[in-house]
């Protein structure tokens, strides 16, 4: 009985250990590919290191930072099971 709970808790772990793996690949993958399309949308701009270019990426960057904001604002008032703004609750 014993062997077989020490067994199930290792297989947990591992389960954990290989999603931990995938999703910080796939994060990874999902960030080379957000900054491929800025670069291809910024390019119109001008040359990469032109000012028009560099602002361009600037304005992504901080598109991106105020998405990013939103999104854990939201978990976190989900978590926390905070009424939303503008429901009147």
């Amino acid at each position: 009985m014993r062997f077989t709970a020490i067994l199930a808790v290792l297989t947990s772990l591992a389960g954990c250990a290989q999603y931990d793996a995938i999703r910080n690949q796939n994060l990874a993958a999902a960030s080379r590919e957000r900054v491929a399309s800025d670069d291809a949308a910024c390019r119109s701009s001008g040359a990469a290191g032109s000012p028009a270019y560099d602002d361009c990426r600037r304005r992504y960057a901080n598109q991106h930072a105020s998405e990013s904001h939103s999104q854990e604002r939201l978990a976190d008032q989900m978590l926390n099971d905070k009424p939303f703004p503008g429901r009147g609750e």
